[in-house]
């Protein structure tokens, strides 16, 4: 029985490759859907838009106004969705397993949360700001109770939002900063760190102003569901896996907008040294 001792390891060695590829393939999937059903790829497809509206605010009171033009520009080249989408993805894949996102997979596909990401996705979009005004508006001659009030404050203070919104929007503040520095003449070079610490100290208010934003959009977005699917919306998010998400997400999303600003970062250096080789011609 030889053969059958030469066999066996053989067998065992390829059903276990078989059974590790096959879940790395599993678990992919299940990224992938995550991305997607969550609502996070959306999220990737707004950063450009945020940039350009944090981009022409800035513009009217820019030392470098030249200089920041091609950095915003160089900017939004080297952000490629797909690129960044397969960088979130392997970033979840290092810091999640099957059991996690079957979990929250699991509450991705419940009743209350398909319906929550329906409205979300009705609300969204330029074309529906008018009518969340207009909803707005009447809620001061027709305000909700303070059951309601409440409810809507708790979605915002459990999933964290604000801090989320304000986060992402900090680490483009720093990755413009750190890009137009780079770009200037070293003699007009500012301090980095002034400049991160002055960011730094904006974020209350950056976040306060998001808070309000969010949970006044909120009323609106969530004007279809009830309170008692409100109920349990929050309640998953007060839980360790809601918790969880949060933390995992979030930290995801700041490894890939870091990953963003270096290729900036090597470009600009490019630039620079194209502007220096022109000036001394």
């Amino acid at each position: 029985m030889k053969i059958l001792r030469v066999t066996l390891p053989f067998l065992l060695l390829f059903i276990l490759v078989f059974i590790d590829n096959a879940s790395a393939a599993t678990h992919e999937e299940m990224v992938a859907k995550y991305i997607e059903m969550s609502g996070i790829g959306e999220m990737l497809k707004s950063i450009p838009g945020e940039m350009d509206s944090f981009a022409s605010q800035k513009n009217l009171t820019s030392k470098h106004p030249d200089v920041d033009g091609k950095v915003y520009q160089l900017m939004k080249e080297s952000f490629d969705l797909i690129q960044t989408e397969k960088n979130l993805s392997a970033d979840l894949l290092r810091n999640t397993d099957q059991k996690y996102l079957g979990e929250i997979l699991q509450w991705l596909e419940s009743p209350v949360e398909k319906k929550i990401t329906k409205e979300e996705v009705n609300s969204a979009g330029p074309e529906k700001q008018g009518n969340m005004l207009r909803y707005l508006a009447d809620l001061k001659s027709n305000p909700p109770t303070q059951d309601r009030i409440t409810l809507i404050q708790g979605i915002e203070q459990t999933t964290q939002l604000s801090e989320l919104t304000t986060n992402i929007l900090l680490e483009i503040m720093k990755g413009m900063i750190g890009s137009t520095n780079l770009a200037l003449p070293e003699d007009k070079r500012e301090s980095i760190d002034n400049g991160y610490e002055e960011i730094i100290n904006m974020k209350p208010t950056i976040k306060e102003a998001f808070r309000q934003q969010i949970i006044q959009s909120s009323f609106y977005t969530y004007r279809n569901i009830s309170n008692d699917e409100l109920s349990v919306y929050i309640k998953f998010y007060e839980s360790g896996l809601g918790q969880k998400e949060i933390k995992i997400t979030g930290a995801a999303f700041g490894h890939v907008l870091k990953q963003w600003f270096e290729e900036v970062g090597k470009k600009v250096i490019i630039l620079v040294k194209e502007e220096t080789e022109k000036s001394i011609k």
